[in-house]
């Protein structure tokens, strides 16, 4: 169970998704966003995720210690998204009109979009090409 590699491959394939839909629909004026939240404890998404099953049944035994501190670190983290924090980021999404195509939702979600490489955390940078511009 590749537990970070799922992640954030399907997070990657959303983005791409949503560029190309931003790039398509342009013409017609339609705009395509990506709000990205961060870790939001209230959704319960590991309980429905696993469903109820504890991590050592999930788990094989060689990779348990590396999935357990991944899980730890994950929720001892300081910085969680709330639904507030969701919410302002589809109402900032929905009235922009940057071109931006990413919308970081939560403190968590900021702080890992600092720390990708400025070439992805574009479209804010206004240097780079928007896909939702279609430049």
């Amino acid at each position: 169970m590749p537990l970070s590699a799922v992640c954030k491959a399907s997070k990657t394939a959303i983005e791409g998704f949503t560029a190309s839909l931003a790039l398509e629909f342009a013409p017609f004026g339609v705009r395509a966003k990506a709000v990205e939240p961060g870790v939001c404890l209230t959704t319960n998404l590991a309980a429905g995720a696993t469903n109820g099953a504890s991590l050592d049944e999930l788990v094989p035994a060689p990779y348990a210690p590396w999935a357990k501190k991944a899980v730890g670190d994950f929720t001892s983290q300081g910085l969680f998204t709330k639904e507030s924090d969701v919410a302002g980021a589809v109402w900032r999404a929905v009235h922009d009109t940057t071109g931006q195509l990413r919308f970081p939702a939560g403190s968590d979600a900021v702080r890992l979009t600092a720390r990708r490489p400025p070439d992805e955390r574009a479209p804010t940078d206004p240097e780079k090409p928007d896909c939702s511009t279609g430049g």
